[in-house]
């Protein structure tokens, strides 16, 4: 079986003068990754690999998520994964890769799409990818309607 959780970054900056890509975490978004990265680490789970956004947001999303949970893990840079990321080639992406267990975080409406497209049945009523939600899945390969949707957590600030 192989697992893959999808985190949606913590609250940034609104848009503005920058450009998309170099919006920061604000504070509460700094808080919202610590807190969902103790409600992970409570899970007793664990990843083999990391994979991010370029965007600043989702870099120091998974930088702070890291530092929460006290690992030294190391994460790669994906282009695929930025909002308007193709659900279908991350999943073809996803299933060639050599690793049981991966954590992607990501943007919005990305995110939701690569989970509601992943899992065979519909995704609980109450379900969003608010900011530093991570959703877990499970299954034997990465493919439409293929995956089980396990939990989700939300740092509920």
């Amino acid at each position: 079986m192989k697992r893959l959780y999808v985190m949606r970054h913590g609250h940034a900056e609104p848009h503005g003068y920058e450009s998309d890509d170099q919006r920061q975490l604000t504070q509460q978004g700094f808080e919202e990754v610590q807190r969902t990265a103790e409600q992970f680490a409570a899970k007793l789970e664990d990843f083999e690999a990391i994979f991010v956004s370029p965007y600043v947001r989702a870099q120091q999303t998974a930088n702070e998520f890291i530092k929460t949970l006290g690992t030294g893990a190391k994460f790669q840079t994906v282009d695929l994964i930025t909002p308007s990321g193709k659900p279908l080639d991350v999943a073809l992406w996803l299933h060639d890769l050599p690793f049981s267990s991966v954590l992607l975080v990501t943007h919005q409406p990305f995110a939701y799409q690569l989970v509601d497209m992943l899992v065979d049945e519909p995704l609980p009523y109450d379900f969003q990818m608010t900011t530093a939600t991570m959703a877990a899945l499970e299954g034997e390969l990465f493919a439409t309607a293929c995956c089980q949707f396990r939990w989700a957590i939300s740092p509920n600030l």
